[in-house]
Parts: C-alpha cells; structure tokens; sequence
C-alpha cells in the first residue's frame, strides 16, 4: 500500500524521512517538486515518483533511508538544484535494492566525514545526529551512536568528557591512530574516485568500452580498465587489487563472460555498487539471478554514454573530476 501523495502536499514533510521540508515546483518540468530537507538534502522527483514511495512502516518502506543517503550524497555535489537528476517512479525498485555498504565501510565513511570537519588534527568536531546519519547511509542516530563508540574503543577516536546518549550531537577529536587509519582509508575503495570497468575483452566491443569511460569521466570519476594499467603483478593478484581500490563497478554483462561476473560478485562482496548494463539484444541470455538487477539495456554506444552517466550521477552525485 502505497502512501498519500495528496497528504504529503498538505503537510510540506520530506516524503522519505518525514521531516519538514521546503518544497517547491521543479520548473520547466511539469508535475515535479524538488525538496530541500536537512536530512535528505536537494534533490528532484515527479509527482508519480512520490505515489509510488512504499509507506514507511512496509517491509518496503524501512529502505528508505537508503534513499537519503543516495539524495543526500548527491546533492552534495550538485551547485543548483535544477542540476539534480528527476527522479522517476521507474527508478524505486534500484534504489532501494542498492547494496547498503558494510558495517567497515560505514566507519570508514564516518572517519572521514568527522576529519573533513576537522581545519587541523587535534580539534574537537561535532556530529549532528538528528540530520547527519544518511551521510554514511546508517538507518539511524542510533546506528551511528554505535559506530561513533566502536571508533573510540579502538582507540580512534577521543569523546568529550561530557559524552552522553542522550545528546543529539556527538563531540570528538581524531586521534594520532585515527589519523593514520585515515590515511589508509584514504588509498582504499570508499574514498577512491576510481571506476572499475568489467567487461568482455574483445575489438568489437571497443565502442562500448569508449562509451563507458565516457559516460564515468562526465559523471566526474576515473574509469579503469586492467587492461589499460601498466603492472608487474599476476593479472588475477591486479584485479583484486584494482577492485578493492575503486569506488564503484560498472559490469557489462554482455556476452556473459564469466570474470565480469566473478569481479561484480567481488565488488558485491565489498559492499560496493554495481552498476549492471547489457547489449539490449543480448540481455535475454543474462542469467535469471543476475537479470534481477535493474539493467541498462542499451541500443548503442550513445545511448550506453547518456543514460549509463545519469545512472552513476543518481546513484553516487557528481565526481570531484567532471569533464565538460
């Protein structure tokens, strides 16, 4: 059962957390709003989109903080809201089917987020819980209040004396071991900028290949290609280790070569997006448990380019690196 467009209008709340928001029409097109939310961020949508948001209190609709965490981090990296990708109602079922990143991926994420408040190590930060956990796509305050005390017992990070549950904001300081965890963290997969391109090895397929290191580079990101980095090690041990280093996949399922899917299922593993696309011809080949997952059929190359580039924009937001 879905909810009430019509009760949504009429108490100006964020349909996907239920916070007040501003909202507004989202010119030139016609039947979408755009939001302003705290907790979501900006983002876009038709009038469609938001009927057929599952009720929150369906199995359905306890996914969707997944939404604020995808909206938010997008908005995030947009200068105008009329930048933002619409959002239509044929895209609910992917975004709620996008893979939550593990519970180590999570920490990572907030490590980073609480030392980019930071303007020198050694300086006590602040975390809003009330607005802020979407940012490492946590269901909760209470989720990240877990992970905020995992990261001190390790010895992570310092909380103020005064560190109480019942507060709305945590306050803390990165230590020494925090900032050298960070470092890590910083040449790993969550902070990469990099884009893991597995697909069939084949001359024919070289206009695709083009299409999707195109559509990556205006979505702002690295595309990478094992077969295009320069290495000494074993192409297995490289792989692994390219993949663990990317940000995000994208898996051509066409011809079904079995390394895309042993590679998508690596990236899976990670806790990592996968962003499937197949030949549009080809797809009925794709194997029932892969087939699953919403796809990007594509006709051509150009038609792979556009729409594979707004696919990563609405999942991820703009990369730091946008090629005009």
């Amino acid at each position: 059962m879905h909810s009430s467009y019509n009760e949504k209008k009429a108490n100006d709340s964020c349909p996907i957390c239920g916070r007040s928001a501003m909202k507004g029409p989202s010119y030139p097109v016609g039947d979408a709003w755009w939001y302003v939310c705290a907790v979501c961020g900006i983002f876009r949508a038709t009038e469609r989109f938001l009927y057929e948001l599952p009720a929150k209190e369906t199995t359905e609709g306890k996914l969707l903080y997944k939404l604020s965490y995808q909206f938010r981090l997008a908005s995030q990296n947009f200068s105008q809201p009329n930048e933002l990708p619409l959002h239509l109602a044929a895209e609910i079922p992917m975004l709620l089917n996008h893979s939550d990143p593990s519970v180590k991926t999570k920490m990572e994420l907030l490590l980073s987020l609480l030392a980019s408040k930071c303007s020198y190590p050694g300086e006590d930060v602040t975390f809003d819980y009330s607005t802020d956990y979407p940012l490492i796509s946590a269901q909760n305050n209470d989720e990240v209040k877990f992970f905020i005390k995992s990261l001190s017992s390790q010895g992570l990070l310092e909380l103020n004396e005064y560190e109480s549950d019942a507060q709305d904001a945590s306050v803390c300081k990165l230590t020494t071991d925090g900032w050298k965890e960070l470092d890590r963290i910083n040449q790993s997969g969550p902070a990469s900028t990099n884009a893991f391109i597995a697909m069939a090895f084949s001359p024919d397929r070289d206009p695709f290949r083009e299409a999707i290191k195109s559509a990556v580079k205006k979505a702002g990101y690295f595309p990478l290609r094992v077969d295009e980095v320069e290495h000494i090690n074993h192409i297995d041990d490289q792989i692994i280790a390219e993949i663990r280093g990317s940000k995000f996949m994208i898996a051509d399922s066409t011809l079904q070569r079995n390394g895309v899917y042993f590679e998508a299922g690596f990236m899976l593993g990670l806790g990592r997006p996968v962003i499937w696309v197949c030949e549009k011809e080809d797809l009925k080949n794709v194997p029932f448990d892969t087939r699953q997952y919403n796809t990007i059929d594509y006709a051509d190359a150009e038609d792979l380019r556009t729409r594979l580039q707004y696919r990563i924009e609405a999942i991820l937001g703009k990369g730091p690196h946008t090629e005009q």
